[in-house]
């Protein structure tokens, strides 16, 4: 990557300015039904209809890293009229996948969340893709970057820490800080791979 993770950062923060509260309350939203769910054992087997939700979030995330919306809670509940069988899908897929791998050892399953992480991003952008070829194509774009984005990780450790402090307050904020970073880091690694591929076609020609 030729981007240092405290651009990212800076770039995730920026994009969030005047967006903070808003981000906060998707979170803030989508932990409260989630925590509705799981405290009843009747209704627990509901929570998987809150992966689009995850989607949602992710995707939100992304406009509001190109600039392109803000954070808005009715995104939530959009999702399920606008793309629900995606979204649904590849949540679903991708943590199937790294629970699989991660029955084999921890570190295995780290390293291809990792490699997935990218399935939701590319999904978005190219909504013809069924979920398994967006996780394919994830698997192929983090080939190599999978130790960037992981150090980028690390940076956010002290965020995560004071959250933990705060009771997981702060960590309604600090959630989309990471996903916007995420976002940031996506986009500059499609730009990369765009430049790799015109220099690529300019050396045939």
């Amino acid at each position: 990557m030729k981007v240092s993770c405290k651009e990212l950062r800076e770039r995730a923060w920026t994009a969030l300015e005047n967006n903070w509260w808003a981000a906060a309350a998707m979170m803030l939203v989508y932990t409260l039904i989630s925590i509705g769910l799981e405290v009843s054992v009747w209704l627990s087997w509901l929570t998987l209809l809150l992966l689009p939700m995850g989607y949602a979030i992710s995707i939100t995330m992304l406009r509001v890293a190109r600039k392109e919306a803000t954070p808005d809670v009715k995104n939530l509940f959009t999702v399920y009229r606008d793309n629900f069988t995606q979204s649904f899908v590849i949540m679903l897929l991708v943590a199937l996948f790294v629970c699989l791998w991660a029955l084999l050892l921890i570190i295995p399953g780290i390293i291809m969340a990792y490699a997935y992480s990218m399935s939701l991003f590319i999904l978005n952008d190219n909504p013809e893709l069924k979920p398994i070829d967006a996780i394919r194509k994830s698997k192929e774009l983090m080939r190599g970057h999978k130790w960037d984005l992981f150090v980028l990780d690390l940076t956010f450790l002290g965020w995560i820490l004071l959250s933990c402090l705060t009771g997981g307050i702060l960590f309604l904020f600090v959630s989309p800080y990471i996903e916007t970073a995420h976002a940031e880091f996506y986009l500059d690694l499609i730009a990369d791979t765009q430049t790799e591929e015109i220099e690529a076609e300019e050396i045939k020609e």
